[in-house]
This record gives C-alpha cells, structure tokens and sequence, in this order.
C-alpha cells in the first residue's frame, strides 16, 4: 500500500493538470497512489505529455490509476468518488492548477503523523501577487505545542485567518521566517493542496454529502475540515512551497457563481459527528483574539 494516495479531481483544465503531474512527478516522496478523476469535455489522460508524466510517476515507484467520467454533480461528488477509491492512510486532495516543491508531501506526512491532527494543507501562493505585499493580511497565528481541537465558527474573528491565504500573503509571510525554519499555523479552512487523514476523514462522513448540494456548488473542503478541527485539530504548513496556475475556475455555473454553500449544513454535520463523542475548545475571539495576533504579528521592521 502507497504512504500517501493523491487524489486529482480535473476538468478541462489540461494544461495547469500538466503542471499539477509534473509537481506530483518530482515529489522526494516517491511512494505515491495516483488517482486522476478526468470530467473533461475531451478526456486527456491519453495526451503524449500526460502519458509522460504517468509514466515518470509509475517508474519512480508510483502507481497511476485513470477514471474518465462524466460531469454530472459537481466536485463534492467527484471528491466523494476519489476519496471511495483510496486505501492509503492519508489523502492527499490536490486541484489540478497547482505545483507543488519537491518536498511538500514528504513534510505534509510528516507533520500529520507528528500531530495527529485530521489534516495538514500547503495553501499555493498567487504569484503574480509577489510584488502586492499587505502586511494587514499577513496574521500568522502559530500553533504552541502539538495541533489541538478548537471551534471555529464562520463569521467569528477566528474566521478571518482566511485572509492570510489571499493573493501571495501566505509567500510574503514564509520570508519573514527564519532561513530552514517551518512552522504549523491555525486556519480557518484551506483549500487546494490538504493531507487528510483517511479514517478521521470518513469519521466525518467524507463528502458523503454531495448530494445534498446543488450542481454547482463551493465550501466542501471548508465543512469537512471545520468538522475535523472540532474533534481533532488541523492546520497550515509554512513555508508551504505550492504555487497556484492562475487559470480560471471550473466549477462556477452560468452566471459566475454557485446555487449553493456547503457550510449552510454545518448545524446538523457538527449535531451528529462531532457532538456526540467530544467538546471541542473555542477558538479565541473578541479582545483575547486580537490580542494574540497582535501578539503573533511581526514587528513593522521585518513587515515586507
């Protein structure tokens, strides 16, 4: 059985895919399970520089495995699916326009083995942000001590930690740190690049959930792990060496937008599976939270 399985779910976006592959293809961890759910209008995992990558991953010691299906439900379902398929102890849930360095799976594993925690994510920077610095944004509340439960309710001050993953605020904040230095830091919800671990994910219910949402559809990354951090904690890793593509979203409808939140099912999610087995602690707010960012937030000297 592969350490980590990568779960690749892609939609006619074949070319940030080929940066997606090339990243996975280079990873220092080379014992990988590779699952590609493909929606594309026009299947591309028969494409020469497709095929290339595949082949790389499998002769380092990966394995490949290629599910061409139609687009019906939308990515919850396709995460549901992906996620049916794995057997390894973590997941790795990858979009397919982002790059990750070489190491970032090896220190994902690590640090989700250390912490026991329901995840770990590498939120991608936007770089053509690099020169947009925002130091207000830049809040970078570190974990002391070992990863622990905590309640974050959406629209509470603790939500606002979203904004530290805006533009290329999670870059900017990675050079402040210490050369060789990496840190776990607290989160809202993460997106893009997260290592779960598999049974705590089905302990939440996984994305069993698809179908109560509309086609077109946002937040299910956001529930399934606002579930987790209630029982067993998550966060981000930085420097956190993933870089997104810039290309437009797949999953909006028509008009730009979404018919539908995942987190509207937050209430009834927590009442039956986190509720009935543990008492998560509160993330701080109010005074107590503004103080421990300020507290966190570095001095105006080193702010880029």
């Amino acid at each position: 059985m592969a350490s980590v399985d990568v779960l690749i779910a892609t939609y006619n976006r074949p070319e940030s895919l080929i940066l997606t592959l090339t990243g996975v293809a280079t990873q220092t961890l080379r014992d990988l399970r590779v699952i590609v759910a493909d929606q594309s209008d026009e299947p591309v995992g028969e494409r020469q520089t497709i095929l290339t990558l595949r082949r790389v991953i499998e002769a380092r010691g990966g394995i490949v495995e290629w599910h061409t299906r139609p687009q019906v439900h939308g990515i919850a379902e396709q995460r549901d699916f992906l996620l049916r398929r794995a057997r390894a102890d973590a997941v790795l849930f990858l979009d397919d326009d982002v790059l990750m360095e070489p190491p970032v799976i090896e220190r994902l594993l690590e640090a989700l083995r250390t912490e026991g925690c329901g995840f770990v994510g590498a939120f991608p920077a936007g770089l053509s942000h690099r020169d947009d610095v925002r130091p207000a944004q830049q809040i970078v509340q570190r974990w002391a001590g070992r990863v622990r439960p905590e309640v974050v309710e959406p629209e509470s001050p603790a939500w606002e930690r979203w904004q530290l993953h805006r533009a290329a605020n999670i870059y900017h904040a990675a050079q402040r740190l210490a050369p060789g230095e990496r840190i776990l830091y607290k989160v809202a919800w993460l997106a893009s690049c997260i290592l779960y671990d598999r049974q705590k994910l089905l302990a939440v219910g996984g994305f069993s959930f698809w179908q109560r949402l509309p086609r077109f559809h946002s937040g299910e990354e956001a529930l399934v792990q606002n579930l987790l951090m209630r029982r067993w904690g998550g966060c981000g890793m930085l420097p956190s060496e993933t870089y997104y593509a810039q290309v437009p979203t797949t999953v909006l409808n028509a008009r730009g937008t979404v018919d539908g939140h995942a987190l509207d099912l937050l209430p009834e999610m927590v009442a039956r599976y986190v509720e009935p087995f543990v008492g998560a602690t509160t993330a701080s707010d109010g005074a107590g939270m503004a103080q421990e960012m300020a507290a966190e937030e570095p001095p105006p000297a080193r702010a880029r």
